[in-house]
């Protein structure tokens, strides 16, 4: 495996990791708006949940790209 291939791995790892760590975060923040908090909040919290699935589809978009470029450079 030469060096362009085992960066398009790593990457690929990465970016699988940080789109886990933000449907996470979301999720966490998810369960918060069952709690009983001021309604002037949840908007706003909903708004960041929003953004957070919203940069983890990004990320996990990402790391099919370089799956997919791994799998066409072994064929």
């Amino acid at each position: 495996m030469d060096y362009q291939q085992k960066q398009w791995k790593e990457k690929a790892a990465d970016y699988k990791m940080y789109a886990g760590v933000l449907v996470a975060l979301s999720v966490f923040l998810y369960i918060g708006t069952l709690l009983p908090i001021t309604p002037e909040k949840k908007p706003y919290l909903i708004g960041v949940i929003m953004i957070l699935l919203t940069g983890s589809f990004f990320f996990y978009q990402k790391a099919i790209k370089y799956i997919r470029l791994l799998r066409e450079f072994e064929q």
